[in-house]
């Protein structure tokens, strides 16, 4: 184990309070709190071998989500963690079956404080841990090596302005890499990063990002079809602008409104996160002069409205099979940009404003094929969107580029899956390894008749 710099173990200790303090003000729930600071976590009740997984948000848990369904096939239980509050609910919408059957479980992540860390690994006892993207904790990752837990981050990315963040902590970014048992890294750049923090070439692996994962859902599209004609939306352009940030609305309107044609259109909202409902519909209320019809108040939009906001979780497949163009937010402010795959998949077309380092591979190879564009402010996109709206078949045939790209990447969950099964399975190897060193070594204990025990080892 590489141990973790006084100064970092200083300042956690020092913003851990400050961290409770902020959960109080904002009335978080006990039971939240008690999880992120280890003092109560559920019964587990499995004898299935259990892997934590800790995806932070929304996207994180909808991207692992393939991953930790193979887990599960294969004989595993999870204990999943978030931070945000929308990644805890997409959690029990994705597992709910399991966290009833006891073969999923689920809390808030616990903070990075060695008690309760420790704490937590001694309640939940897991042979692995997994972490989504770029989510590293020092002392975590030092406990879990202390223990002989493998760590392994997975669909693992590493832009250049996050690396030169770490950077900036050489010696904690350090024991972070020395510490991990294997990083998969989703592009070749993010594992030329990961080397150049001190990771080893031999705890580093290369495969297609689990964002390529994304699948059509038939009970999305056909839900799609009956809003379709419930709504009666044939005569008009459906376009939806989707996982918006604070900004990113009002540029968006701007550019709808600027379209020639921009009453045939119905604009389709769906904010990142829930606690921006009630602003995106008070924001889009004083902008047409009339209250928003909401999903969330089961409305439908009239021929008269422009917009119409998707309050709803869950739903996102649903509003990207009814668009006939798809906006991907977190793109327009610097956010770093979401998945446009979802959108592909269902053969739309693409637009994304200038910032998406979050997600650059995967937009630059949907830009390669066509399928995707990128706007950098509302004139832009309001000129793309005019494009595409006057050709139609153009817009489709873009759409359908996007989609046969998805396709041919879709093995990337198999290919991560693969690399995380053989760690687990070479990590198991070395810790039984190093206990049977352990007890060679160790002088054998004796009755009092003189007779020496030996206990077999259950690995």
């Amino acid at each position: 184990m590489t141990a973790v710099p006084t100064l970092y173990r200083v300042a956690v200790s020092v913003l851990a309070p400050l961290y409770r303090a902020k959960l109080y003000l904002k009335r978080a729930p006990t039971r939240e709190i008690g999880e992120r600071f280890g003092k109560s976590y559920t019964t587990v009740r499995t004898t299935r071998p259990l892997i934590w997984c800790h995806a932070v948000s929304l996207g994180e848990t909808n991207t692992v989500e393939p991953i930790l369904q193979g887990l599960l096939a294969a004989g595993y239980a999870l204990w999943i963690t978030n931070t945000t509050q929308t990644g805890y609910a997409r959690v029990g919408q994705l597992f709910g079956d399991e966290l009833a059957a006891g073969t999923v479980y689920q809390s808030f992540v616990p903070v990075d404080n060695a008690a309760v860390i420790e704490r937590f690994l001694a309640h939940v006892k897991p042979v692995a841990a997994l972490f989504v993207e770029t989510e590293l904790w020092a002392t975590t990752l030092a406990k879990l090596n202390q223990q002989q837990i493998a760590s392994i981050l997975v669909n693992a990315r590493l832009s250049d302005k996050s690396f030169h963040g770490y950077q900036r902590a050489k010696r904690t970014s350090r024991s972070m890499m020395d510490n991990l048992t294997l990083i998969i890294a989703q592009d070749e750049d993010s594992a030329k990063r990961f080397r150049q923090l001190g990771a080893t070439s031999d705890k580093i692996r290369v495969a297609s990002s689990l964002k390529w994962s994304s699948k059509t859902n038939p009970l999305m599209i056909r839900r799609a079809m009956r809003l379709q004609e419930d709504w009666q939306l044939a005569p008009r352009r459906v376009i939806v602008a989707a996982s918006t940030h604070a900004g990113e609305e009002a540029l968006i309107w701007q550019a709808v409104q600027a379209l020639p044609n921009a009453r045939a259109v119905l604009l389709i909202v769906v904010p990142r996160h829930p606690e921006r409902f009630d602003a995106v519909a008070e924001f889009f209320a004083k902008q047409t002069g009339n209250a928003v019809p909401r999903r969330s108040q089961h409305a439908a939009p009239s021929p008269q409205d422009s917009v119409y906001l998707a309050d709803s979780m869950g739903e996102l497949g649903v509003w990207y099979a009814l668009a006939d163009i798809a906006l991907v937010g977190g793109s327009w402010v610097d956010i770093g940009g979401h998945n446009p795959i979802e959108a592909a998949v269902v053969a739309k077309p693409i637009i994304m404003g200038q910032y998406t380092q979050a997600c650059q591979a995967i937009v630059d190879k949907l830009h390669d094929v066509g399928a995707l564009q990128q706007a950098a402010d509302a004139p832009a996109l309001s000129t793309i969107l005019a494009d595409w709206l006057a050709r139609p078949d153009t817009a489709a045939m873009a759409g359908r580029q996007g989609q046969a790209l998805a396709k041919q990447h879709q093995d990337a969950t198999y290919q991560q899956l693969a690399m995380i099964l053989d760690c687990l399975d070479s990590h198991h190897e070395l810790r039984v390894a190093t206990q049977v060193r352990l007890i060679d070594n160790a002088p054998p204990p004796t009755q009092t008749d003189g007779k020496t025990i030996i206990d077999d080892f259950v690995p």
